[in-house]
């Protein structure tokens, strides 16, 4: 796969300089003050987005995600609303993959870019008005005096279906490719870079972001480059993520800065392990299926033996329960039925006696009606 349209790079790529303001930025940076020290990756990992991220690796800045089981969609829901999530490790060189749809609309910017705390950036930016296209940029410690760094590439149905976006980064070279193909390299020693001055070698971020450029108030370079202002009748716009593999081409545990030079060299790997790789390597609770599956076979044999034996106990303390109850009752009915023959037999004696009395005895003559 090849650059498409390169007779109109130059005209487009002067457009370029506006793209980062509006979504991207840094907290402290290292060549105007001291900063605290970037905590690496220091390792390599894939993390599909079907399932909620772990907050201690990445965070959510702006909007939120909805989760589906293709992966996450980052949706600008309302007017002038924006989504933006930035992991909390860095990267000093490595490769970034992600799986992703554009959204679609006028205006609308989905964007995938590695970004140093000294605004070193590489780039992957979808302009929403053309769902057949990618464009690939680079900055060095934010400079955006020169607008010629853009690079355009073909892409079929960039919005309906996920294509693979891979950032490949070392000290030497850039590399852009597109579903196993490389697209584009920029090389660090080359007048593009200003011989290096331009070239990104700081640790990055990665920074996943949908959001609108289309706005009220932009330049009209933004909104030129965007297709227009945003028609908001059309909200929801979506880009959906369906993983991004990242790997740090070191292992250490963070990241200093040392003077303002901001090249690869002042950069220092402080040795061990990073707490991201801590985090992944974590392992999560067991189930109680899976803690029964790490017992042994004896362990195994003495439960169920145990079972079998509290079991049995039950049994027999429900079997001695109900005789109990049986012979409570029989006793029962025993002392009912011989409560009752000792009334009936005294009923019976004081019926002999009232017959055999004197007054029993008158009231049986024949007294004659006078």
């Amino acid at each position: 796969m090849t650059s498409w349209f390169p007779f109109i790079l130059v005209a487009l790529s002067t457009l370029l300089s506006f793209t980062t303001a509006e979504y991207t930025g840094t907290d402290c940076n290292p060549l105007n003050k001291t900063c605290d020290p970037d905590a690496a990756l220091g390792t390599e990992h894939t993390w599909l987005f079907n399932s909620t991220l772990n907050s201690e690796l990445w965070d959510m800045r702006t909007g939120t995600l909805d989760y589906t089981s293709e992966g996450a969609d980052f949706t600008i829901k309302t007017e002038n609303a924006s989504t933006l999530l930035v992991s909390n490790f860095y990267i000093f060189f490595g490769v970034m993959e992600a799986h992703v749809k554009m959204a679609k609309g006028a205006g609308i910017i989905s964007s995938v870019i590695l970004q140093s705390d000294d605004l070193d950036e590489i780039d992957w930016e979808w302009v929403g008005y053309n769902t057949s296209g990618v464009q690939s940029d680079f900055f060095g410690k934010g400079n955006t005096t020169t607008s010629d760094r853009g690079g355009y590439h073909a892409v079929s149905n960039a919005d309906t279906e996920f294509h693979n976006y891979t950032s490949y980064w070392d000290k030497d070279r850039l590399e852009w490719w597109i579903d196993g193909d490389l697209v584009r390299t920029v090389n660090y020693s080359e007048p593009l870079t200003v011989y290096g001055k331009n070239y990104p070698q700081t640790p990055c971020q990665v920074k996943v972001s949908n959001w609108p450029v289309g706005v009220k108030g932009q330049s009209t370079g933004n909104l030129e480059w965007g297709g227009g202002l945003v028609n908001w009748t059309n909200v929801p716009f979506t880009m959906s993520v369906q993983k991004i593999r990242v790997q740090d081409f070191h292992s250490g545990k963070e990241y200093k800065y040392s003077g303002n030079t901001g090249t690869y060299e002042s950069i220092e790997v402080v040795s061990g392990n990073s707490t991201a790789k801590t985090v992944i390597n974590k392992k999560p609770a067991e189930t109680l299926a899976q803690k029964w599956d790490d017992l042994g076979n004896g362990a195994h044999i003495g439960v169920y033996c145990g079972a079998a034996v509290a079991g049995a106990l039950l049994i027999g303390a429900f079997t001695w329960f109900c005789v109990r109850q049986r012979r409570d009752g029989r006793l029962q009915r025993a002392l009912d039925d011989g409560q009752h023959g000792e009334e009936l037999t005294a009923l019976a004696d004081n019926k002999m006696r009232w017959r055999s009395s004197e007054i029993f005895l008158q009231n049986q003559k024949y007294q004659p009606v006078p």
